[in-house]
């Protein structure tokens, strides 16, 4: 019976933190001064269908937000209305050892119980003592107040806030106690707050530091928040696009009872269509059968991912090709097969398919045939030979 609980134990603390494969990072962190407190995360991972949950306060429950997936994974960090935040981080299996001699927690999810009833770190250090925290073998939990402290929960280790600032990446601290620190996302957001006056800090420069750390490819940033700890607001942000944000006030949100987004489809509607793409760029003259290259880019206002469709003119198109990152090229062939003039023209879509305008057409001849071009050289060549003869003459 007792390891039926440990199994259910167990298995709550791995739902909401996904055990991601080794190429897949997020990042968290906490900074405050004397009259601002923010929490701060980037959600990687590829499952793009994400969703933050407001529940209003109960008697004895702080109102609170959770933001993750849905079903299985539901919970992937959040905030209540104390200005108590966290924030989870899948890992590499580290053995707990100092706490197993205490009872698990068995009363639904310990982080859901902690953002219910805890106003500061130190409630939940109090609470995290009671337990076998055993359930975080696997994963590491970031925990930050509005009054400027937070830690890192390493299986049984704490690792306490001791500058204005602090970081957590998908490594452990207690492995690696002194730089050089292993991930280019905790060395850059740690130089970032380093270089930074404590009294410059901001929600825009929490942003900043998401963008930096932001990951693209197959396991993409697909959210990040920042938290304002003090005044009870989320920004919101999708798919590692920081130009597009959605506040939300906490005590409004409650106000509507219990509800919840889908983070997608909050930002589906805000996105504007990719600026029109440059005229293509390649050869205005060649010959049939002969393969042509083109390319052409543009900017999407939102920093949204890009797609091109290229016309060539002749009733065939290249279909839609990428995805590129906002600003790349696009390179391409074409292989035209009858004698003729052709317009090129290419246009662009985001992720939401919203098209952008055709650009301007690049005229395109294709004058004579391969066989009548290397005709036209033999003569030439010809002709140089008969006056070299001449000369020799």
């Amino acid at each position: 019976m007792k390891k039926r609980k440990f199994f259910i134990a167990s298995s709550i603390i791995v739902s909401f933190l996904i055990v991601f494969p080794s190429v897949v990072s997020c990042t968290v962190f906490h900074v405050s001064n004397d009259s601002c407190a923010f929490g701060g995360n980037n959600e990687d991972y590829s499952d793009p269908d994400t969703h933050i949950y407001f529940y209003p306060p109960t008697a004895n429950k702080y109102g609170k937000v959770i933001v993750g997936y849905s079903g299985v994974y539901k919970i992937q960090g959040g905030m209540n209305e104390k200005g108590l935040f966290w924030d989870g981080l899948g890992m590499p299996y580290l053995e707990v050892k100092n706490s197993t001699d205490k009872p698990y927690f068995y009363n639904g999810n310990i982080m859901d119980y902690i953002l219910d009833t805890c106003d500061t770190c130190d409630d939940v250090l109090n609470i995290l003592d009671q337990y076998n925290l055993k359930i975080f073998e696997y994963a590491q939990i970031f925990i930050g107040d509005k009054y400027g402290d937070s830690f890192i929960i390493e299986g049984d280790i704490i690792h306490r806030k001791s500058e204005y600032y602090q970081v957590a990446t998908n490594f452990y601290l207690s492995q690696y106690p002194d730089p050089p620190y292993p991930g280019w996302r905790y060395n850059i957001a740690l130089e970032m707050f380093e270089n930074n006056p404590v009294e410059n800090i901001s929600v825009d420069f929490c942003a900043s530091v998401l963008d930096a750390v932001h990951q693209e490819g197959a396991y993409p940033t697909q959210y990040s928040n920042v938290y304002d700890l003090k005044n009870g607001l989320i920004h919101l942000y999708y798919n590692h696009n920081y130009n597009s944000v959605k506040t939300f006030n906490l005590i409004d949100e409650f106000n509507l009872g219990y509800h919840s987004y889908s983070i997608p489809e909050l930002f589906e509607h805000d996105s504007q269509p990719p600026y029109k793409p440059n005229k293509s760029m390649g050869l205005s003259q060649s010959a049939i059968g002969k393969k042509c290259y083109y390319s052409s880019s543009t900017i999407d206002p939102d920093g949204d991912i890009i797609y091109y469709l290229f016309d060539w003119g002749d009733g065939t198109d290249s279909g839609w090709q990428g995805p590129f990152n906002s600003g790349d090229d696009c390179n391409i062939s074409h292989i035209w097969n009858e004698k003729g003039s052709y317009q090129i023209k290419v246009k662009a879509k985001d992720m939401y398919d919203l098209e952008s305008d055709w650009s301007d057409p690049l005229l395109v001849s294709m004058p004579k045939t391969k066989i009548k071009i290397i005709s036209n050289l033999y003569k030439i060549l010809q002709s140089f030979l008969y006056f070299f003869d001449i000369l020799l003459y």
